[in-house]
């Protein structure tokens, strides 16, 4: 009895002692204070034309809590507890805004009171807008520590918007409005509760989209179009080289190997080897909306590597020894080129890795499709010419099905910067074939094959500058801090976007092709292969109208589609066959051309005197002039020669008179060509020199290839004035300002396609715009403009110099439309590239808040 007293006591003295307590301390103190509350409203910015979400969040915190002592640390309150989804995901952000936060206290025990704003603009959509505001209790209550309200009052605001789905119980409602009152400290039910409005409004947008999902397909086609592009062009040079027989077969075999190294770009990268304390993390920063970078959709494997750097240098190779010495290749030669994948598998097995049941699979269905090829080909063919291409063609085989076992395996993906010498030795023993090919091609270039010291020495320089960027990368130590600028080349020589490569194999190729073209280029010289060569280069001249080509730049659609549009209209440029029927122009002296330039000028000349002798005889018929008189001069103002109507008479003779050389050698044209381009682009190429960035570059690398791809921006323009004087006699037209237009219908779409991602496409610019566009594709479209018209009549000028004439006699002044017409264009094409220059350089948008990491949109 006694105890129980005892312990009753007790528990009075505790409740007492607890009730003096609540007494001293203030309520504001002890913890939770009132009821927050968070406003959202979700509205229209026109200016933006956007959709913009608004939040602005009240609440107090007790004095001396912990989320007193968090605010004071931090700087700044923390709202959030909700998420923004649009079409139920995660919306991109193309902007963010907010103003400082207001903190309020009455005094050093008094609660503070926390008032903060924020603003989301999200991407910008045309059309239907959704918008879905999901509330997060869970995270409201982790966002906010003890001391802060418990209790919280979420008012969803959205004037002028639909309210098409609510869910979850709601404490009040209206037109525009939707209030839910929820406990983030009460007992979490079993199963939780979702509370979300969707809103729906619709809203016509002039400007362009601030978002694009671009998808692998996507960039798998674009990248399709632009070697379909490539392809053509080679296809042609292939069968010209190839001669007269087979040509159908040449090309058709170079577009098979076209069509099949895009077809390799659809497998993915095979996932590397790794030890088990050692994993790889993506990281992949995107400022603003626009979705994922291209890198994160598709990132090349090591299969389409294998076929752009093994097996195409090695049907290069042997074609160049079939047109070095009109036969296949020897078996020595095939023989070099089937045991590199051999090679690579022994030193892989020397590295400890043993290709898996997977990959002795595909080694043996590789040798089983190579044995049937060679069958089918040597025994089963009627032709001679098909059975002694039998060994080469199974030879190629082997290489294209062994390069596509070797591109599943791992190790040509692994990202591992430990990897053993053995493994690194395996993925570079299949580099050598570009250089090989590289070097083969100096005997056709310089029309005399160099010396066993030549090739060695040019081969190994070759093969060291190819690979010695990933073989340094890979021995060397990494950078300080966590920071190595060799990074990028850590991965092997045959996956990812690597730049250097590229930009060699591409200098390379175009100092080849020059020379191949001036070592042909004499007076009254034209080389078998020179067309499909011009073609070749205006290719490249598009592929560096960007800076370096990479399969970064290849998979953007602008860039692909003017690699196409430029293949195809090549055709039209330089007609297939031009080269025979255009021989004769290029062969004419400049005794010659004076005589044509004269015939031309005095059969202009009767044909205007006898168009003012019609005009004037109307009257001298009606007053003293006889029909007789008038038949005989009329007859004696005919346009000399006998074949063809007067008119054709007098084309014929202007083609002949304009259409020449002039006893010119091409080269020298060629070069002056190129002078005269790059001369008349200067303002526009200077501008973007020092303004605009490289496209398509890697970042954090050792070399200069940011200025090195400016550099190739800046000169691709002598590639189309050099193509426009070497090959001005096989040009499509008959005057000069005929084929330089003829050449600008070409090489306008081509400048023009790559600006139109780059200034409107999400995927490519952070900020789209349509004025950007405008700028951007009327400066390159009138710089184009420009370089051909002023090409155009420059030649016109140097025809009639060379033939003793005045340009006034070429070209009449007096009539207008001959001033009027290219004149004009040249200086409207002048105005609009200055004029977008100015508009780009000054005309800059109103500043815009900083954009947030497009990552999943949470407002925790």
């Amino acid at each position: 009895m006694a105890s129980g007293r005892t312990r009753r006591a007790v528990v009075g003295v505790l409740l007492l002692f607890l009730a003096c307590s609540c007494l001293v301390v203030p309520a504001h103190a002890r913890g939770g204070g009132g009821t927050g509350s968070i406003t959202i409203t979700v509205g229209w910015d026109r200016s933006r034309q956007e959709v913009v979400v608004e939040e602005t969040c009240r609440y107090e915190v007790a004095a001396h809590s912990k989320a007193a002592a968090a605010l004071r640390e931090d700087g700044a309150g923390h709202c959030g507890g909700y998420d923004i989804l649009r079409q139920g995901k995660a919306a991109d952000l193309d902007g963010w805004s907010n103003r400082p936060d207001t903190v309020t206290q009455a005094g050093p025990d008094a609660p503070l009171r926390v008032r903060s704003s924020f603003a989301y603009y999200l991407a910008r959509r045309d059309g239907a807008q959704d918008v879905r505001i999901v509330l997060d209790v869970k995270g409201l209550a982790e966002a906010h520590t003890a001391g802060s309200p418990a209790v919280w009052t979420m008012k969803v605001s959205a004037p002028e918007w639909l309210p098409r789905e609510i869910r979850g119980p709601v404490d009040s409602q209206s037109a525009n409005a939707v209030v839910w009152r929820v406990n983030t400290v009460a007992a979490a039910p079993k199963k939780a509760v979702v509370r979300s409005v969707t809103l729906v409004r619709t809203e016509a947008t002039t400007k362009p989209a601030s978002e694009r999902e671009q998808t692998r397909g996507e960039m798998l086609t674009v990248f399709a179009l632009a070697v379909c592009g490539i392809g053509l062009v080679a296809a042609l040079l292939v069968a010209r080289l190839a001669g007269r027989a087979g040509q159908r077969r040449w090309a058709g075999a170079t577009m098979v190997l076209a069509v099949v190294a895009s077809l390799c770009a659809w497998p993915g990268t095979p996932k590397p080897v790794l030890s088990s304390n050692v994993a790889v993390g993506t990281i992949s920063l995107t400022i603003g909306g626009g979705g994922p970078p291209p890198g994160a959709v598709w990132t090349p494997g090591p299969v389409l590597g294998m076929w752009l750097w093994f097996v195409l240098p090695l049907a290069g190779w042997w074609f160049t020894r079939r047109v070095v010495t009109g036969r296949p290749p020897s078996r020595r030669v095939l023989l070099a080129g089937c045991l590199s994948p051999v090679a690579s598998l022994l030193l892989m097995a020397g590295g400890g890795l043993v290709p898996t049941a997977t990959g002795w699979s595909g080694i043996g269905m590789a040798v089983l499709f190579t044995l049937l090829a060679f069958l089918s080909i040597r025994y089963l063919a009627e032709l001679s010419t098909v059975r002694r291409w039998a060994l080469t063609a199974t030879a190629l085989v082997w290489a294209g099905f062994s390069a596509i076992v070797l591109g599943r395996m791992p190790i040509m993906a692994d990202y591992d910067p430990d990897i053993s010498p053995w493994e690194t030795a395996a993925v570079v023993s299949c580099s050598w074939p570009m250089a090989a090919w590289l070097t083969s091609l100096l005997g056709p270039v310089l029309r005399r094959p160099p010396g066993i010291v030549t090739r060695t020495v040019c081969f190994i320089a070759l093969w060291a500058v190819l690979v010695s960027p990933f073989v340094w990368a890979r021995v060397r130590e990494g950078g300080q801090n966590g920071f190595d600028a060799w990074g990028v080349y850590q991965q092997p020589f045959f996956t990812g976007y690597a730049t250097f490569p590229l930009l060699v194999v591409l200098v390379c190729g175009i100092a080849l092709q020059l020379a191949y073209l001036l070592r042909r280029g004499e007076a009254g010289e034209f080389a078998q292969g020179a067309e499909p060569v011009g073609r070749v280069l205006l290719v490249c001249g598009v592929l560096t109208a960007v800076g370096i080509p990479t399969l970064r730049t290849l998979t953007m659609w602008g860039q692909a589609v003017a690699v196409l549009v430029v293949a195809l209209g090549t055709l039209l440029v330089l007609p297939v066959g031009a080269s025979v029927t255009g021989a004769k122009f290029q062969r004419v002296s400049r005794a010659a051309h004076a005589r044509f330039m004269d015939r031309w000028v005095t059969t202009q000349l009767v044909w205007d005197t006898r168009a003012d002798f019609q005009r004037a005889a109307r009257s001298a018929l009606a007053e003293d002039m006889t029909v007789a008189d008038f038949s005989d001069r009329w007859r004696g103002l005919d346009v000399p020669g006998r074949i063809g109507d007067p008119a054709k008479r007098l084309a014929r003779a202007r083609r002949f008179a304009l259409g020449t050389s002039a006893g010119v050698a091409p080269r020298t044209a060629g070069l002056a060509g190129a002078a005269a381009a790059l001369t008349l682009a200067l303002p526009w190429a200077t501008y973007k020199l020092l303004t605009t960035a490289a496209v398509g570059t890697d970042t954090l690398m050792p070399f200069h290839l940011a200025e090195l791809s400016k550099a190739l921006r800046f000169g691709h323009w002598a590639l189309y004035g050099f193509v426009f004087g070497y090959f001005y006699a096989l040009l499509r037209g008959v005057t000069p300002v005929g084929k330089a237009t003829f050449l600008m219908l070409v090489l306008v779409p081509a400048e023009v396609f790559p600006m139109l991602p780059l200034t409107v496409d999400p995927q490519y610019t952070a900020d789209p715009s349509w004025t950007d566009m405008a700028a951007a594709c009327g400066g390159v479209a009138g710089q184009t403009v420009v370089v051909c018209m002023g090409l155009g009549l420059g030649w016109e000028w140097w025809l009639a110099r060379a033939a003793g004439m005045k340009w006034s006699q070429v070209r009449n002044f007096r009539r207008l439309s001959s001033i009027t017409v290219p004149a004009g264009t040249v200086l409207v094409a002048a105005a609009t590239a200055f004029a977008t220059t100015v508009a780009g350089t000054w005309a800059q948008p109103t500043p815009e808040p900083p954009p947030q990491p497009a990552a999943a949109v949470s407002a925790k």
